[in-house]
């Protein structure tokens, strides 16, 4: 077996893992009337792009005149797209920030409304053959915060080698949600990676033996590994997983959020398909998708 490879250099492994096309789907036209039915556009959260899509393809099912057109750029872009009225719906895997939610009643003189659509956990990945299997919430904290005081795997249990950190952009909401979790109010250290996707950092975990990065669990697959995570020292580590983040076990878990502006008409195309998601087709759906229903 070969040897991985714990001293490949940073700046060749991120441009490596930044290649390639971006996570942006659109799947039908932005347009509210698509001509030959009505059309509902949703925006925001790359998290929330695999379940969005997954909605996508059962609601044709129920509702085969509607168009569902899904964009998923990070939670930032949902809320810019209310503001501006190009979305019927944002996605988010955060919740709204307070400038956010004046810009919308100013915009259109209604409030922003919240609808939690089901959870998710956080993993911690790294790559498969990383000896290290679990760190604590302070351990974290002193690898990804600026200042922390763990910069090598060999102060964690793990070989010598210089721990390579890939995060996610400013524009999602998994990294504002890491952020405030992990830690605080520091923010991250300089040299740490920006990923445009959720697959791109379980990539990058995939394929650099020091790396570390954050994602949805739900984006796990068995070319990567992930950690459990322990609340401190006294704690027993806890592995993602549906039932963990169920009963509130696994530390870093956070609801998923669909907005509106205002309340939705029952009767419109885009009512109809959020009070969908919301029952028990859509929720089916959440759970087939890797996260943890609402219900």
């Amino acid at each position: 077996m070969v040897a991985p490879n714990f001293k490949q250099p940073m700046k060749e492994i991120v441009r490596n893992t930044m290649i390639g096309t971006g996570l942006c789907l659109v799947l039908a036209s932005c347009g509210r009337d698509s001509g030959t039915g009505t059309s509902v556009t949703i925006a925001g959260s790359d998290t929330m792009l695999q379940v969005g899509l997954a909605w996508q393809d059962a609601y044709k099912s129920v509702r085969s005149d509607v168009t569902l057109s899904v964009e998923g750029q990070g939670s930032s872009t949902g809320f810019k797209a209310l503001i501006n009225g190009s979305a019927d719906i944002a996605h988010s895997s955060r919740a709204i920030k307070d400038s956010e939610r004046e810009k919308i009643v100013e915009a259109h003189g209604k409030e922003p409304v919240e609808h939690i659509v089901g959870f998710d956990g956080i993993a911690v990945y790294v790559h498969p053959d990383n000896p290290v299997k679990s760190l604590t919430i302070a351990q974290l904290k002193e690898i990804w915060a600026d200042g922390g005081s763990i910069s090598n795997w060999s102060a964690v249990g793990g070989p010598d080698a210089e721990i390579q950190r890939m995060g996610r952009s400013n524009s999602s909401g998994t990294y504002g949600f890491f952020q405030k979790a992990i830690l605080g109010s520091a923010e991250f250290k300089p040299g740490t990676g920006a990923a445009n996707g959720s697959e791109n950092v379980v990539n990058f975990c995939a394929t650099t033996p020091s790396g570390i990065g954050y994602s949805g669990m739900s984006y796990k697959s068995d070319k990567v590994g992930w950690l459990s995570v322990a609340k401190d020292e006294s704690s027993e580590p806890v592995e993602p997983s549906i039932a963990s983040v169920q009963s509130k076990e696994y530390p870093i878990a956070r609801p998923l959020y669909i907005y509106t502006v205002g309340e939705l008409d029952p009767e419109s195309p885009a009512g109809e398909y959020l009070a969908w998601v919301k029952a028990e087709g859509g929720q089916a759906v959440v759970s087939e998708q890797g996260f943890v229903p609402f219900k």
